[in-house]
């Protein structure tokens, strides 16, 4: 099977494979738009206000090296002090607020949600657009976007991307860990926790003396975008990790690829991909066609392994690429 790995990593290769100059570029493009929102949230007044220890939290997948293509987005929690607050789970509390600010307009009546019951992730998330249209504005920026849990900020002049999501900053009661509450994006307007930081060391761990580990999860999520599954990049690295977290790899290409893909394919039809941090959390519930998708990695493994057959690597390696990229 040799001839079908050397296919492979050419695709990822000439696809997948990230350059230097993207990254350096991309990073600075970051840190430039970074700067400046921190500037417009400090001068403004009466309203949330970044956490002093840690105002920002890169995620995603470029921080795990799990990026695929160009690097074009980013994935940051923009942590908002939570002094005074209690985050509870079905009326029970789990974390106390960490922060200083005092009084924090965080929890002022304009941000609550209508019942009371709490603060509004969307009213949250609104307040976070009006900031990031401040900061593009002079820089030719498109307006903001509401991008289910993010902000999606886009600075044309720069080819950049950066999904933003207010995240509460708090404790955890059982064992002081931090973590951070996100809105879910959902229509019931809730919140979910998470902590990246854990998410991700558990894929590095999990990574160490797995060849070609990362680069399977990256062709997964080509595979996702260019099938167009609804399925988030977050539950597709989960349900690979926990495959892979239990032994199963064989640092074989094309048999770990190939197992990965007929694993998910499985874990679509069970219809579970359980959030690592808060088990409470499919994060496939009520994801439609999961059948479908579940159908195509199927018939994926069945095109690769009719071109591992292929006596000649030119044609072997045009039919990989159109499979992986929806071509076919």
């Amino acid at each position: 099977m040799g001839e079908i790995e050397t296919a492979i990593e050419a695709y990822i290769n000439d696809v997948i494979t990230l350059t230097k100059t993207d990254i350096s570029s991309a990073v600075k493009s970051r840190e430039w738009f970074v700067e400046r929102l921190e500037k417009v949230i400090a001068s403004r007044t009466n309203e949330p206000v970044l956490y002093s220890d840690e105002q920002f939290v890169y995620y995603g997948s470029y921080f795990k090296g799990t990026k695929v293509a160009a690097v074009d987005e980013f994935d940051i929690l923009v942590v908002i002090d939570s002094n005074t607050g209690v985050f509870s789970q079905s009326n029970i509390p789990v974390g106390k607020g960490v922060g200083s600010s005092y009084p924090n307009h965080k929890y002022d009546q304009s941000f609550m949600k209508s019942d009371n019951s709490g603060v509004s992730p969307t009213k949250m998330l609104n307040w976070l657009k009006g900031v990031v249209q401040e900061v593009v504005e002079p820089f030719g920026g498109e307006a903001p976007d509401r991008n289910g849990q993010a902000i999606t900020a886009t600075i044309k002049s720069k080819n950049l991307k950066v999904d933003l999501v207010p995240a509460g900053v708090f404790k955890r009661t059982s064992d002081e860990l931090i973590f951070y509450d996100i809105p879910k994006g959902d229509k019931d307007n809730g919140w979910l926790i998470t902590s990246p930081r854990l998410d991700i060391k558990r894929l590095n761990d999990i990574a160490v003396d797995k060849k070609h580990f990362k680069n399977v999860i990256r062709i997964a999520k080509r595979i996702r975008d260019t099938y167009n599954f609804q399925v988030s990049s977050f539950a597709i690295e989960t349900a690979i990790a926990n495959y892979c977290d239990g032994g199963s790899w064989h640092d074989n290409l094309y048999n770990d690829l190939r197992s990965v893909l007929l694993n998910l394919a499985n874990t679509f039809r069970e219809g579970v991909i359980l959030d690592p941090f808060d088990t409470k959390t499919n994060m496939i519930s009520g994801v439609e066609s999961l059948e479908w998708y579940a159908e195509r990695l199927d018939g994926i493994v069945t095109d690769l392994d009719e071109y591992a057959t292929m006596p000649e690597q030119g044609k072997m390696r045009d039919c990989v690429k159109s499979l992986f990229d929806n071509e076919k």
